[in-house]
Formats: structure tokens, C-alpha cells, sequence
């Protein structure tokens, strides 16, 4: 029974002894397609940049642990190839996103004290991704041939539209899905907290789902990987507890 009331006691007094952060936090990203076809083996597609804004807060203990749970939008870029071909000609496209999500990432962190104002954070959880606009854009070259069989490039082709996001690409309207609605990912960054006022931070992120439509049934699988680097900034009322976070 004494090892229970011991075992009480400490967690009361973590509790007592925790405290929530809230936190707006801004910056840039840096999104790549990771492309598996079968067969066709591994291909990326081209980097782009973009921009992501959130809030959030934390909730610390005093063994140095948090966990973390942000609502934000970003807005990221990536580019990806296409190429089919006939006995009489061959298409060659470039396709360029410019989605817009809704993200919910979570996880626990673990901070290591450096001195009085610097602290050294890691951070490991998951994000949930929900596509909420953009436009993507192709451009495709038309290669035939000429009288004597050398290829020529017969047309071109360069139109946008705004994203079609849904789970299925076989959707009884006037269109076609563009990527899939919702997608799941891994997060693990690091960040260097300062004067428990700002914090410099570097987020990997890699979705786990298929971002096209057809869902992980298809033959062609396309993640998303980004970096995303950010600046957050604490409110320093929001902690009910006085205690530094760090010593």
C-alpha cells in the first residue's frame, strides 16, 4: 500500500509541479514527391518552397518532457514528371502543385538545458494533413514523327486548375481527383529554445498515406517530404506555474 501512496505522490506532485505554453509559430518550407511505381522502381520529383503558420501550446513536467499539439495552414510546392507514349506519338508532362492544408501535428518533445537561456528540444510525433485549396498547373510537349521516322514536337499543351482533393478518382461530377483529401505523416525535428521567449526549429515531415487519390491500392504511390524551418514565439502569462523551464 506504501508504494502506491509513494506512487501517488509523485504523480500529484508532477502535476502540481507541470505547466502549459502557448505559442504562435511561423516559417518556410522546403516540400519534395517521393515517387514508387510498379514497376518503374523509385523516382523524386522537384523541390518547392513555401510558407507555414500555426498556434499550439504545451504541456511540461519537470523530468524535462512535454507533449505538444499545434492547429496551423501551409501552403507547400512540389513538382512531378508524366510520360506515355503510342505506336505514332509520345506525351511528355510537367505537373507543378501548389496545395494548401490544414495541419494538426502532435507529439512529446524532451528538452536538455544548455544554460540559463538556451535549451536544446527534440520532437517526434504525427501530423494530420487536410487539403482546403490550391492550383496545380501542366505543361505537356507532343512528340510524333516525320516522313522520314525522326521524332518532332508536333504540340504543346499548358492549362491550371484549381485542386480537386477526395479520396476517389472515380467520383460520380465533372471531374477528376488532383490528391487525396486527408493524409497522415511522421514528424522529428529539433529546436533551440531562447530565453523561454523564442525558439528556432527544424521539423522533417513524411506522409505515410498515398497523397493520390486512388488510396495505396494503385500502382503508383506518391509521399510527401518536407522540411519545415520556423520561429515561435511564447506567451509568457500563459504558464500557470513560475518555475523556469530550464536552469
Amino acid at each position: 500500500m506504501k508504494y502506491w501512496l509513494l506512487a501517488f505522490g509523485i504523480l500529484i506532485s508532477s502535476a502540481i509541479q507541470a505547466q502549459f505554453g502557448f505559442y504562435a509559430q511561423a516559417g518556410g518550407n522546403a516540400t519534395n514527391l517521393h515517387v514508387s511505381r510498379n514497376p518503374g522502381g523509385t523516382v523524386d520529383g522537384t523541390f518547392g518552397y513555401g510558407w507555414q503558420a500555426s498556434v499550439g501550446t504545451e504541456y511540461h513536467t519537470q523530468f524535462g518532457f512535454l507533449v505538444f499539439i499545434e492547429a496551423g495552414i501551409s501552403q507547400q510546392r512540389y513538382g512531378r514528371d508524366s510520360s506515355g507514349a503510342t505506336a505514332s506519338r509520345a506525351i511528355v508532362s510537367e505537373y507543378a502543385y501548389k496545395p494548401m492544408f490544414l495541419n494538426f501535428p502532435f507529439g512529446i518533445g524532451y528538452q536538455f538545458p544548455l544554460s540559463k537561456q538556451l535549451a536544446l528540444r527534440v520532437y517526434g510525433g504525427a501530423t494530420t494533413q487536410i487539403g482546403i485549396g490550391g492550383k496545380v498547373r501542366r505543361k505537356s510537349t507532343i512528340y510524333g514523327k516525320d516522313s522520314s521516322g525522326a521524332q518532332i514536337v508536333v504540340g504543346t499543351e499548358d492549362d491550371s486548375h484549381k485542386i480537386n482533393f477526395g479520396r476517389s478518382i472515380n467520383l460520380q461530377s465533372e471531374f477528376r481527383s488532383d490528391i487525396a483529401n486527408a493524409v497522415w505523416g511522421l514528424n522529428a525535428g529539433v529546436g533551440l529554445s531562447v530565453s523561454q521567449k523564442f525558439e528556432v526549429t527544424a521539423i522533417f515531415q513524411s506522409t505515410l498515406t498515398n497523397m493520390l487519390p486512388g488510396g495505396d491500392g494503385i500502382p503508383e504511390i506518391d509521399k510527401l517530404q518536407s522540411i519545415n524551418i520556423g520561429l515561435k514565439y511564447f506567451f509568457s502569462r500563459s504558464y500557470y506555474h513560475a518555475k523556469p523551464l530550464y536552469h
